[in-house]
């Protein structure tokens, strides 16, 4: 071989120019889905937590208010949900006997993610005993 060919592979090997902007594009997609997915599992861990408050209000109202203020308890529980907006956000309320009035909610959370979407199921049982 050359020495001169030679001497420029050797010169192209060594050279480090443009590694930054390499590692830049491998990380990058990575960091972008770790925001992405952080950002989301929060709103969705937002909504189980709003959904879990609305059926515990909506159980205590349920077995404290006697002047029957709270006969739905479902249009009660959707009042007090302040979360993202889940389909099919449903709470039911059912005369346990063990515990009182439960109240159960469920919903669907649509996980973004990209290219795709993936649907959740969020639910929430609150107990409140009959006074």
């Amino acid at each position: 071989m050359d020495p001169y060919a030679m001497n420029i592979i050797t010169a192209l090997l060594r050279d480090q120019r443009g590694g930054g902007a390499a590692e830049f594009a491998l990380v990058l997609p990575l960091f972008v889905l770790l925001v992405f997915g952080t950002i989301n599992g929060s709103i969705m861990y937002s909504a189980q937590n709003q959904m879990h408050y609305a059926a515990q209000r909506a159980a205590r109202c349920k077995a404290v208010d006697v002047t029957s203020a709270c006969p739905d308890a479902d249009a009660y529980a959707k009042t007090m949900y302040n979360g993202p907006s889940l389909a099919g956000l449903t709470f039911t309320a059912t005369d346990d006997a063990t515990c009182g009035w439960r109240i159960t909610g469920s919903g669907q959370y649509e996980l973004m993610s990209g290219f795709t979407s993936t649907t959740i199921n969020i639910r929430a049982d609150s107990c409140y005993p009959k006074i």
